[in-house]
């Protein structure tokens, strides 16, 4: 009974675990936690920020010329 009890527990729990992703994002949440999809968001993040920089210097040298 109780091996019947452990195998029980763990057909339940086996597809549970398995369909559990790992995230980088701390808001998403999620039991595991991953390293390298942390520093991907973080480069992914850094990379938008420098985009808009970028633009956001252009559009004010634009704005200068017009003055």
């Amino acid at each position: 009974m109780k091996h019947l009890l452990t195998l029980f527990a763990l057909a339940v729990a086996l597809p549970l675990l398995c369909g559990c992703e790992t995230t980088g994002d701390p808001n998403r949440g999620g039991i595991f936690w991953s390293e390298s999809k942390a520093q991907d968001r973080l480069a992914e993040r850094e990379a938008t920020l420098q985009r808009v920089d970028r633009s956001t210097r252009r559009i004010e040298a634009e704005n200068r010329t017009l003055e």
